[in-house]
This record gives C-alpha cells, structure tokens and sequence, in this order.
C-alpha cells in the first residue's frame, strides 16, 4: 500500500485512518513509498531468538549464561570456568581474552545508579494454568504479558515451568507470579518501550542453575538482548536503563565464549532497590569484585 504517515485518513476516501504497519523508509514502488504488512522489529526479534535456539553455539551459550549473575564469590566462578574448559565447553583462550577487558575497556562510565522504589503491580491470582495468568496489560506498550510469554519459548530463549519449578526452589507460585509481574512492570516493560527489540534470554529459572545469590530463582530477574543492536550499543543502552528505569541489581555482561553477544541482566526487589549497577565478563566483576560502573568492553 502506499505509505501515508502516521494514523491520517487515506486521502479524500473518507475512510476510517489506517495506522502504520511498518515503514521501513527505504522501501519505493516505482518512486513511492510504500508500507510494509511485516512488523520489520517484530520479525528481526523472532529472527534472532530462532537463530540463537537453532545456531551452533547454543549448547555454549545455555552453559554459560546460565551462571552467576551478581555472584561476589569469585573462587566459585573460577571453579565452575576449570570444569568447562575441561569438559571442553570454554577454551581457556577465551578466557585470558576475558581477564584482560577490565583494562581495555572501550568507553567507561562509573557513576552509580539511582536507587528507586518503583511500584508494585496490582496482586496477580494465578489461573487455574498458570502458563495463562495474565502478570501486566502495560498501558505503556499494549503489551498483555503473561506467565508463558515471559517464562517460555517462544518468548523466552531458556524455558522454565512456574508450576513446576517454583515449589521445588522453595517458594510459591503465587510469589513467583508476583515477583514476575512486579519486574515486567517496572523493568522490562519500560525497556521494551524504548527499545522494542528487547526480548527476554531468561526470566524465572530452577534454583541452582547459577549461583546461590540468583534472584531468577523467584522470579525476581530477567536477562535481556536486543535484535538489533551492535555489541557497542548495549553500552549506551545499558546507561539509558540506568538513568531510567528502576532496578535492585543491574549488570551488563559480556562473554567470550559461544556467540559473544552481550546481556543486560536485571532485577526488582519490592522489598527495596538497592540500585547497583556493574559491569561483568565471564561471570566476574571486569573491575574487581564490589566495583560499580558500566564499561564497554566490545572491543574484547
């Protein structure tokens, strides 16, 4: 169709306005602009989260990022690096690589983040499937999130069962839900706002898949990569959300193992915000343990 910006009338037909799909800006039919019925960000997500579950790398990648976020126990990282790079997962190339980002960083910025309450979302009851359970109709996005959209495939990259996992970490569905809800809100959605590319690697996932200290465990986090964004750009994102968006712990990580993508880890704590903010390779603070700031380490 013919592209006509924003959500105007389609000329003189008296028609009811029709609002944009997709324009790309560079798409022409014989000299005119034209709309495309595709959801170009929409589909470069589903791109990306197929091309992360089919690629070779995804073994690495479900090994790896699967850790320690926010871990302070330094010799617990090491310990559980040694096993994959003995079971041949990592190589300890990779990992010198690693070692030496802290001091090669591209762009730094060490302020602190701002410690913010944010708001708890309204009390969720689970519905009889708790994959269905509706967590947050966001004003901000339309988006309708719901436990399934944030906990699984094809919304998620690494998959968990609420109803299944939760009772076994030793909490409830009804907190997890909670905790889901109250993160969505005050975290992801307001991300996604921005950046709608945003998608979730993980939210909720099994206790003792990572370190001892995870707030997934109860539904308290979320990992995030963006389908369109270079390595770079995950630096100057990470300090938008920073300024922006209120969080307990965030992080941004980098890897250099399996596809090296970098994440943005976060967390909600309506019990109070501690506003820290770090920035971690291979599981471990770049700068040393207890260190604050964001470093772009996408030159590693």
């Amino acid at each position: 169709m013919p592209y006509i910006s924003g959500g105007t009338s389609q000329g003189n037909s008296g028609l009811a306005e029709v609002k944009d799909v997709y324009h790309s800006g560079n798409v022409y039919v014989n000299g005119v602009p034209v709309a495309l019925w595709q959801d170009g960000i929409a589909s470069s997500t589903a791109a990306a989260i197929s091309a992360f579950i089919t690629g070779p790398h995804f073994s690495t990648d479900l090994a790896v990022q699967e850790e320690t976020e926010g871990n302070t126990d330094e010799a617990s990282v090491d310990a559980r690096t040694a096993e994959l790079i003995a079971n041949g997962t990592i190589s300890q190339a990779d990992i010198i690589a690693g070692s030496q980002a802290g001091a090669n960083a591209a762009n730094s910025d060490a302020a602190p983040g701002a410690v913010r309450s944010g708001t708890t979302a309204t009390t969720v009851i689970a519905d009889t499937v708790v994959d269905n359970t509706l967590l947050y109709d966001s004003p901000l996005t339309g988006i309708k999130y719901y436990v399934k959209t944030v906990t699984k495939q094809p919304g998620v990259v690494f998959p968990y069962d609420v109803a299944t996992i939760a009772p076994q970490n030793g909490t409830t569905v009804e907190a997890v839900i909670q905790n889901l809800a109250n993160l969505v809100k005050n975290c992801f959605d307001p991300i996604k706002n921005q950046y709608p590319d945003a998608f979730m690697t993980c939210s909720f996932r099994q206790k003792g898949v990572g370190a001892s200290t995870s707030q997934h465990p109860l539904g308290m986090a979320c990992d995030i990569q963006y389908s369109q964004a270079s390595k770079a750009e995950y630096f100057t994102r990470a300090q938008w959300i920073r300024d922006n968006v209120p969080y307990d712990q965030f992080l941004l990580e980098y890897k250099t193992t399996g596809t090296k993508n970098p994440w943005h880890h976060i967390s909600f704590n309506s019990a109070g915000n501690r506003g820290q903010v770090c920035t971690f390779m291979n599981d471990k603070n770049c700068k040393g343990p207890g260190v604050i700031g964001l470093y772009d380490l996408s030159n590693i």
